[in-house]
Order: structure tokens, then C-alpha cells, then sequence
């Protein structure tokens, strides 16, 4: 099992606000359409069946068309962790254990969530209630709840 504390989760932060300096995103919800053009990517979305909810394939990122925007904007960030942190093609599947289990996974998720929910602008507001913060940046309760863990990780 990896540490919410590991070099992983540090390597992957340190990457996420590296891009959001060079991009000069500093204000939520994060502009993902900016790093996406910027980096040329391409971002369809595909008829996915199954547990497969998002594909990062070389120049290109896929996600599923039936998520709802939030989770949506999630997918993105967490293949663009791929594309920032990983080399090789990648697939999302929904499974619970998933950050803990694959090293990789897990570095592209700490990424997500500093990428669309980062520290400068969550600190001053990491009192507010998980509900609200999910409103603010524009993510699910649950990347909220994910984000809180590793933010008390870095302490």
C-alpha cells in the first residue's frame, strides 16, 4: 500500500503546479481547456462499455460520454497526470482500490487533484464544508474528500 506521504505523491503535486504556473491558472474552477491546447492533445469523447471510463493513448485523451461534467472534468485531469507524469498509453477503469493497488494510478490521481483543486487556493478555504469546496472547483464530493487526505498527507 503507498503512503499518502511517498515521493510519489510529492513528484505528482510537484508536477501538477508546475503546469499550473506555466498555464497562469491560479483561480477555480481550473481551465482544462488551456493545458489541453497547449500540449496539443486531443479530447473526444468515446462509447466506452464497461468499467473503462477514460483512455489516455499517445496525443490523445478519450472519455467516457455518459459521466457527468465533474467527474468528466476529473478523467481529464487524471490522464493528464499520464501525460505529465507517465510514459505509454493508459486506462481508467472504475475500481475502488484502484490508487491504492497501482503506483501509477495513484500518482496521476494526486496529480488530478492538485491540477482542479490546488493548494494556494484550497488552503485558505479547506474549512468549508466538502459540499461547498465540490461546487467551487467543480468536482465531485469524492475528489474533494481524496484531495482533503492528501493535502493532511503533505503536512
Amino acid at each position: 500500500m503507498l503512503s499518502l506521504g511517498g515521493e510519489n505523491m510529492r513528484k505528482a503535486l510537484k508536477r501538477a503546479r508546475e503546469i499550473l504556473q506555466q498555464c497562469n491558472l491560479s483561480s477555480a474552477p481550473i481551465n482544462l481547456d488551456k493545458i489541453i491546447e497547449r500540449e496539443g492533445i486531443n479530447l473526444d469523447d468515446w462509447r466506452f462499455a464497461g468499467r473503462i471510463k477514460e483512455a489516455y493513448l499517445g496525443d490523445s485523451i478519450g472519455i467516457k460520454n455518459s459521466v457527468n461534467p465533474k467527474r468528466r472534468r476529473e478523467l481529464i485531469a487524471h490522464a493528464l497526470g499520464h501525460h505529465f507524469l507517465h510514459t505509454g498509453n493508459h486506462l481508467y477503469f472504475e475500481e475502488h482500490d484502484q490508487f491504492v493497488t497501482f503506483k501509477q494510478e495513484y500518482e496521476a490521481q494526486c496529480f488530478a487533484a492538485e491540477l482542479l483543486i490546488p493548494t494556494l487556493i484550497l488552503k485558505p478555504l479547506k474549512t468549508w464544508p466538502v459540499h461547498e469546496l465540490a461546487e467551487h472547483f467543480s468536482v465531485t464530493e469524492e475528489l474533494v474528500k481524496f484531495r482533503l487526505k492528501v493535502l493532511e498527507g503533505e503536512s
